[in-house]
């Protein structure tokens, strides 16, 4: 099964690390490697390893409005579809009772509220000595230019988030992620653009082994009719902002905040 490979051993990345809740740590030897099954809704903990400091600073939700079930939705109406997305207007009612509007884009792929659309893949490309990722650049056209992305695509029906990461992972870029001995880590579902759009993906860690045959030398991508790559191999620990900084196409949102948590994670262990 090319995705069953041996577990490659680990690399240390600075934004999963965890050191002293009240000071920044000294070296990267001091610090503890969460796991990445971290992921967790909860305020109190992550992966069992420590608390978060965590303060509401401010809130006008009362308890009474809680009481109420408010906010809430009440009915959605379709203003025009396409093929791939559907325009509606969200009736709801606000905090104080009162009845409004707001229009949104939402894919009519879309299974249900409870399932996410997309996964995003955070490749980390794994051997001895290296640790690099993949960032893949394409012309999307309502931007009208080129973008830099972590590959990412649509979870099929009845396809598990980690099935679906491999699967993109491979037609994307031409690599193989690990599944059997290093399972891909998934999250919980994220919104993406909450302020006109209903799309939630998984973000899903997947380690791929550059000692495995499948990705020896240069893979080739298994693309679909009409798209266009530029796959781009960058190592993690050092120039990833730069990358993106310097590319001709804008970076996602997600991406560019990755690369901005990295900085700050390598600043506070030196």
């Amino acid at each position: 099964n090319m995705w069953c490979w041996p577990r490659l051993s680990k690399c240390t990345f600075p934004f999963l690390l965890a050191s002293s809740p009240l000071q920044p740590p000294r070296s990267l030897s001091s610090l503890s490697l969460l796991p990445y099954r971290s992921f967790s809704s909860s305020s109190k903990s992550i992966g069992n390893q420590r608390n978060i400091h965590h303060t509401i600073i401010f809130s006008n939700m009362s308890d009474e409005t809680e009481k109420l079930e408010l906010p809430r939705i009440d009915g959605t109406t379709t203003v025009a579809s396409t093929k791939w997305l559907a325009l509606q207007t969200i009736d709801y009612t606000d905090q104080e009772g009162k009845a409004r509007k707001w229009d949104m884009a939402t894919r009519t792929t879309k299974q249900s509220s409870d399932k996410a659309d997309a996964v995003v893949i955070i490749p980390l490309l794994k051997k001895e000595g290296v640790c690099d990722t993949i960032l893949v650049e394409q012309f999307r056209p309502p931007m009208g230019k080129p973008t830099m992305e972590f590959p990412a695509g649509l979870i099929d029906k009845d396809e598990s988030p980690e099935n679906a990461a491999l699967r993109e992972l491979r037609e994307e870029t031409g690599y193989v992620g690990e599944k059997c001995k290093v399972v891909p880590q998934v999250s919980r579902q994220v919104c993406m653009s909450p302020g006109i759009s209903d799309e939630t993906v998984h973000v899903v860690v997947v380690e791929v082994d550059l000692d495995n045959p499948y990705n020896r030398g240069t893979p080739k991508p298994e693309l679909d009719d009409g798209e266009y790559v530029t796959v781009h191999r960058v190592e993690l620990k050092k120039g990833l902002r730069t990358v993106l900084d310097d590319s001709k196409g804008v970076p996602i949102e997600g991406l560019y905040l990755f690369s901005l948590g990295l900085e700050l994670g390598l600043d506070m262990a030196s």
